[in-house]
């Protein structure tokens, strides 16, 4: 069942939405209704309904605004309901991703119509999803540098990158090493030490705050990784950065 959220501040309007149709019969489900615009980003935050059904003139957050805040943000659709069928509402609401318009009074094969519209949708968003995921990345080699650039930090392993990219281990660290010249461990290693001549010049952090900040607990496992990189001790490279 798909949760959905109805945002409505006229009472009998919004218990009229929930008993219009039996929800359950085309894959819904009513998992709250809000009266106002911050209560219902507050449900959705806390509910993350598959779907909303928004009145488009709510007190303090409108439903335009509502749905500016949540698209792209959250995988949440959204039915908007109105009693205005200007063309600017209609425009934006559509331009902010609804995937329906609902003039009132609203009718119970408007809202079925409008359900099975924004269930196709989501099915068709999904797949998309879906495929984009089961596809390695074009440049296997270049996707482990921008990973080992952005993820220095952190502890990693080429198995955990290749399970990234659908590729086997081996195999993804024999065409590394083939295109970079260099082991994907010994990459890792440049990179921090890279990183750490940086810090070294631009910060007066200690030796071991640094070791820290690029990915080494151990401090003098950092020390000699940097010397076998840089040719000298952090300290003394900072002593020479610091005489020139």
């Amino acid at each position: 069942m798909l949760k959905t959220l109805i945002v409505e501040d006229e009472p009998r309007m919004r218990e009229g939405l929930k008993r219009i149709i039996y929800w359950e019969k085309y894959g819904f489900n009513v998992c709250g209704d809000a009266e106002n615009g911050q209560q219902a980003l507050e449900m959705i935050e806390r509910e993350n309904p598959a779907l909303v059904i928004t009145d488009i003139r709510l007190p303090g957050i409108t439903g335009l605004d509502l749905m500016k805040n949540v698209t792209g943000r959250m995988d949440t659709s959204f039915i908007v309901i109105s009693g205005y069928d200007e063309f600017e509402y209609v425009k934006t609401a559509l331009v902010c991703g609804a995937v329906d318009y609902i003039l009132k009074p609203v009718e119970e094969d408007q809202l079925i119509g409008a359900l099975l519209r924004a269930k196709k949708r989501m099915l068709k968003d999904a797949l998309q999803d879906l495929s984009e995921l089961d596809k390695p990345p074009s440049d296997p080699v270049g996707f482990v540098k921008e990973y080992v650039a952005t993820h220095y930090r952190e502890q990693m392993t080429m198995k955990d990158i290749a399970g990234k990219t659908y590729l086997h281990p081996i195999y993804l660290g024999q065409l590394f090493r083939k295109s970079s010249g260099m082991y994907f461990n010994d990459y890792v290693h440049q990179v921090r030490i890279e990183k750490a001549r940086l810090l070294l010049d631009a910060t007066s952090f200690k030796v071991a705050e640094i070791a820290a900040s690029v990915g080494y607990q151990d401090t003098d496992y950092f020390v000699q990784q940097f010397k076998k990189i840089a040719g000298c001790t952090p300290s003394c490279y900072r002593k020479n950065l610091q005489a020139t």
